[in-house]
């Protein structure tokens, strides 16, 4: 992991990508934890991830990566908390509800009793710090106060709460009885909502920045249930079991219960949210209820309810509403000033891979897509300007596959990989039904003892080496070390581009006609590793987006640390007709078919409002998002999602 992190350190844009796919789920759920919202911690994350990649050269230890990341969210998530003015205060009535509604045994009562007596701001400091792990320079962030202050208030709150326990129970307490009291509550709480099976056991307990979060699940991490409650033990998600039998319930009977259960939770909501959307699975159906304002969906506020074929919810996912929406503008720019825009925009030729399930195309396959930025674009209803230009981007520069032998192959994937004998396989799960995933790590390596989210992370990741396999072929698909290598060597830069070559040459020859390897600047930036990229062609000049083979080569070791092969099956590219193309002139009508359609988006800077209101280009008659036109028949595609 370290020497990817200084690749991304050195300008390895495609190692601070990697870097970043290992990080984002986490970087959501904290900032999720923060602003209670998933667009908005969404938009926070994508803030954070470019602030740090403009500014990661400035990192100087690759070992604080991860926390040097998390500070940067952080200060994100301040900032938009300011921003919107909220105010945390402890509700510490709500609780003492909670206990009474589920009778919770006598101590809890005296704990939120006692710290229902002092004062707010003391109240707030000590359960942010006790009860949700905030140092105490982000509680003086948050709550805008100096440092000196926080300190002063939890030293105070701290013994006036003891005081008021000892009396009450007229009994000697000490301060870790009163967190593991107040923790234990929230956990009660959260099993209200799931039962949990025998094989099951309690991967997350995770009680950080303003939420409660439970995951339980089998030893392969599959099928989880989890509770996630907020700091009043309300509850922010839901994910349980579905039942297997049972009396099988109508949309009507459904929609009725995701609504009853919403209002359960939150008895004012159904005030300020409606249906919205309804989509059918075959074992459940999941319910979008939005907010509002000017006959358009707010993007701030979404509540997703999934309710089982049997009439349970299986998944719930609350995203709030606010009670002082935006004021739908006066006057708005006309759509012809959007479709100027569209029918000027440059087009390109480029070749996807796309799946039926995302995109409008009758099967899955390769297709030849003209497509231009444009659509992709928001624009501003009040003045019609894009939110954001895309600057050109240079081109790069590419050349044909090197000419290198294969060498014999080995004759497991372990060996392949160079998994050592002290490694043993930890788990083998099938993914999806082509695919197996295994992962490998030292026997004597220690798990964290907590249950964290960070913990589970560090548990499934943490100097590891995981590959992908194909379950039919037993092919070798990808695989990444999350385990510092070094060795002796220092192999130059064309050694290492060999090395990477051969490996190709020797698993993947087929593929060899038509690859070319991309130029780029012979630097190892200071870290172990170089990379390389291979894009995958159908014809000389057409590209396949997105598919190429990635090789991360150790230059103190020689072996290859990183490995990503292509997504799509060979057979694909050796079928393809680039003859079927037409020219763009000929097929540009389909334009005509493209509309702009409102919708509230969010905030562009930080001088708007959240919500703004925006044209997006969609198909006429489904408002469906554009991606391009097909080439060959001149449909337009749209996404499906």
């Amino acid at each position: 992991m370290e020497q990817l992190i200084r690749a991304a350190i050195g300008g390895q844009q495609e190692a601070f990508e990697q870097l970043i796919e290992t990080e984002k789920s986490k970087l959501l759920s904290k900032a999720y934890s923060y602003v209670g919202n998933r667009e908005d911690a969404s938009d926070i994350v994508q803030e954070t991830l470019l602030q740090a990649y403009k500014s990661i050269h400035q990192l100087k230890e690759a070992k604080y990566f991860s926390t040097w990341l998390f500070k940067i969210l952080i200060r994100q998530c301040f900032a938009f908390i300011r921003q919107r003015k909220r105010t945390l205060v402890v509700e510490t009535e709500l609780i003492q509800q909670q206990l009474t509604e589920h009778e919770q045994p006598a101590a809890y009562e005296f704990v939120h009793e006692a710290l229902s007596l002092l004062r707010k701001d003391y109240q707030t400091v000590l359960v942010l710090f006790y009860f949700y792990d905030f140092p105490v320079r982000e509680i003086a962030s948050l709550l805008d106060k100096p440092i000196n202050t926080i300190k002063m208030h939890l030293h105070r709150g701290r013994n006036q709460l003891k005081k008021q326990l000892e009396q009450q129970m007229n009994l000697p307490v000490t301060e870790k009885e009163v967190i593991y009291m107040l923790k234990e509550q929230l956990a009660q709480s959260a099993l209200n909502f799931v039962s949990i099976p025998q094989d099951y056991q309690l991967f997350v307990e995770d009680y950080s920045n303003e939420q409660a979060k439970f995951i339980w699940a089998t030893d392969e991490l599959v099928d989880e249930i989890g509770v996630t409650l907020d700091q009043n033990g309300k509850l922010i998600e839901l994910t349980r079991l579905p039942s297997t039998n049972g009396t099988l319930a109508t949309i009507e009977q459904q929609e009725t219960i995701a609504e009853q259960f919403l209002t359960s939770q939150y008895a004012e909501a159904l005030d300020y949210l409606s249906l919205s959307n309804v989509i059918q699975k075959e074992g459940d159906s999941r319910f979008f209820y939005k907010q509002y304002a000017g006959g358009y969906p707010l993007a701030s506020y979404t509540t997703q309810i999934s309710v089982s074929t049997y009439g349970e919810i299986v998944d719930f996912k609350y995203g709030g509403y606010t009670k002082t929406p935006p004021v739908f503008p006066a006057q708005l720019v006309g759509e012809e000033a959007i479709l100027q825009q569209l029918h000027k925009a440059p087009w390109k030729l480029s070749l996807k891979y796309l799946a039926s399930d995302i995109y409008s195309v009758p099967k899955a396959g390769l297709y030849p897509v003209y497509e231009s930025p444009i659509v992709y674009h928001s624009f501003n209803a009040l003045n019609g300007l894009p939110a954001f230009e895309h600057e050109p981007e240079e081109p790069d520069t590419f050349i044909p596959f090197p000419n290198v032998a294969a060498v014999e192959k080995q004759a497991t994937i372990e060996e392949a990989i160079g998994v050592p004998e002290e490694m043993i396989k930890l788990r083998e799960v099938e993914i999806d039904e082509n695919t197996l995933v295994a992962v490998w790590r030292e026997r004597e390596w220690q798990a964290p003892k907590d249950k964290t989210m960070e913990s589970l992370f560090l548990d499934r990741m943490e100097d590891t080496v995981k590959a992908k396999v194909d379950k039919h072929s037993g092919r070798l698909k990808e695989f990444m070390w999350f385990k510092e290598r070094t060795g002796e060597l220092d192999l130059s830069f064309e050694d290492c581009r060999d090395i990477a070559c051969t490996f190709i040459a020797t698993y993947f020859e087929e593929y060899l006609p038509y690859l070319q390897l991309k130029i780029e600047k012979p630097s190892f930036n200071g870290v172990h590793c170089v990379f390389f990229t291979f894009p995958l062609y159908a014809v000389q000049d057409l590209q396949i987006e997105g598919e190429r083979f990635y090789v991360g080569v150790n230059r103190t070791t020689g072996f290859i640390d990183i490995f990503w092969s292509p997504r799509m099956d060979l057979a694909e590219l050796q079928s393809f007709e680039a003859s079927t193309i037409q020219p763009f002139e000929d097929i540009k009508s389909a334009l005509q078919k493209v509309e702009p359609f409102l919708q509230w988006s969010k905030k562009y800077d930080e001088n708007e409002p959240d919500d703004v209101l925006a044209y997006k280009l969609g198909q006429i008659e489904t408002k469906q998002q554009v991606v391009g036109i097909d080439a060959r028949t001149g449909d337009l595609i749209v996404s499906n999602i």
